[in-house]
Order: C-alpha cells, then structure tokens, then sequence
C-alpha cells in the first residue's frame, strides 16, 4: 500500500514539474536602465513638521514671531510643496504569454533625492502594441504601485523644499531623523505610457521614452505629506527571455512576422 502511495506522489511531483516546466516558457520577462527627470507634489503642512522649529528658532533673532512671521520665512527661504529631481535606476517587468497583466519592479532614485534610492513593485493592466510594418511600438501601464520603501522621504522632502540653495544646504544639517514626515512606504495609482523603437533584428533591444504620473493614495490620516509624482524618462530596455516577433528576411521590414 505504502509503495503504491509513494509511486503514485512521484508522478503526481514529476507531472507538476513537467507543468511548471511548461507554464514558464510563456513568461516573458524585460529588464531596462532608465534616466529622466519628476516633480514631486508633496503638499506638506510644514507648520507640522521640524521646520516650523527652525522658523521659531530664527524669528528669536528677528525680535519673535510676532515681528517675523511664518509667511516672511516662508518667502524669505523660498519654501514651496514641490520641486524637481532627477531620476535613475533599473525596472523589470513581468508578464505571461500575450495577458495584458504587468507586474514590474523598479530601483530608482527617490523622487525626494536623487543620492538616496527607492524600491516600488506596480501590478497593473498594461501592453506593448506595434505600429503594423514597423519596429516601432507603443506601450501602456496602469494600475497599483505600492513604494517598499523610498529612503528619500522625509528630511530629505523637507530640505530640498527650501528654494534658496545656500539656506538648503545648512538645513540639511538640522534634520537627521528619517522619520520626519511619517512612514517612508505609501500606496499610489500609476499611469505610464511610452513610445520605443527597437533596435536590432531579433527584437530584443529597444530605447525609448516614457511618460508617468503617479498619484498617493495614502491615507492622510496615516501620513499628510504626498509622493505624488510626475515626469518623463528615457529607457534602454533588453528583453531577457520571452516569445518574440519571427524575424523576416524580405526588405524593409527588418523584424516583420507575428509578433507577441
């Protein structure tokens, strides 16, 4: 009995391996370097935050904060709720035979700073579509990113907050606690879209440029200041394995065939 138990697991295994197998040869996976520029619309109370102690610190020496007001600093140091980076990092994106479902994770440079990084994986609905005749392809992606972790957040938001660059660099020495806007995670819709062009016969390389607008869905309850961000980047994107288009001979298309 026991012997015809364990027969009959082996080929329940060997069967679920040979499945397995089968399934993965449909996954198709693309990994790209990216470099671009985004804005940041954090939208921060600053009042709420170590700022307004360095306010209250420097109006003592303006005769108060009745004399020197919040406003007056906030012109004075050119405070404002967003600002630009740039941006850089790597992305792969998942998906399974021509499912027009994308699982992508990135390692880019945090929108708060570009010397400090940021891990983000995004599930969403998305899709390469080719211009017919043409290597030439247009690609969407829309749905849930959830940021693991961006160790820009925070001190790093509220110093490059402040417009007036030589005021920015000494701020930075008063705010040492990562913490200072609440947690460093966060919860976002992203939208990108991008037009590439493929660059060698076999379809695996291609550059493009891509734009993205990711709104914070975050509670505000949880944490007030946003990582809603905007911008623009170009892409140099390899596709490591996965189905391609079946190259043809015949001038000019260079790639033509079916394509995935």
């Amino acid at each position: 009995m026991f012997k015809r138990v364990y027969t009959t697991t082996g080929v329940l295994f060997f069967l679920s391996i040979q499945v397995a197998s089968a399934q993965l040869k449909y996954l198709n996976l693309n990994v790209s370097l990216n470099g671009g520029y985004s804005v940041l619309t954090h939208k921060t109370d600053f009042q709420t935050t170590p700022l307004y102690s360095l306010y209250q610190f420097v109006a003592i020496s303006h005769g108060g904060t009745d004399d020197y007001t919040w406003t007056q600093f906030q012109e004075t140091y050119q405070i404002r709720e967003s600002f630009g980076q740039p941006r850089m990092g790597f992305k792969a994106q998942l998906t399974y035979r021509e499912w027009p479902i994308i699982l992508e994770g990135e390692a880019l440079s945090s929108p708060s700073a570009y010397t400090r990084p940021s891990y983000a994986a995004t599930l969403g609905l998305g899709k390469n579509i080719y211009i017919a005749d043409s290597s030439c392809y247009f690609s969407f992606l829309g749905g849930y990113k959830y940021v693991i972790k961006d160790f820009g957040f925070g001190a790093n938001t509220i110093t490059n907050s402040i417009g007036l660059e030589e005021a920015r660099d000494l701020a930075a020495q008063f705010f040492g606690p990562k913490d200072a806007l609440g947690r460093d995670r966060g919860d976002l819709f992203a939208l990108h879209a991008a037009f590439a062009k493929t660059i060698d016969w076999y379809y695996r390389w291609s550059i493009g440029i891509e734009g993205f607008y990711e709104i914070d869905l975050t509670d505000k309850l949880v944490r007030s200041a946003r990582m809603t961000n905007y911008g623009a980047q170009i892409f140099l994107r390899f596709k490591m394995f996965g189905k391609n288009p079946e190259p043809n001979p015949f001038y000019p298309n260079p790639g033509g065939g079916r394509r995935n």
